[in-house]
């Protein structure tokens, strides 16, 4: 059995997260959840989610962060 075809039998339906383990491969199926939580943006959820930061923070970031990238665009031309 190639590994496309135990990737397609690992496909849990109506479980986009869910993987099952075929014929006792758990180190493929281990690689296929974790890829499937790092495309989702779980893990990036997470590690954001560590500590609170204050909204009035995140817009002065966000302005900040603007600020730069508008910056940067008009020294390019």
């Amino acid at each position: 059995m190639s590994k496309k075809q135990k990737q397609h039998q690992m496909i849990v339906p109506g479980q986009p997260m869910g993987v099952k383990v075929v014929n006792n491969d758990f180190t493929l199926a281990l690689k296929t959840w974790k890829r499937k939580l790092k495309f989702s943006g779980v893990i990036d959820a997470i590690k954001n989610n560590k500590e609170f930061v204050k909204p009035s923070v995140q817009k002065r970031h966000l302005k900040q962060r603007a600020k730069y990238i508008q910056h940067i665009k008009d020294l390019q031309y």
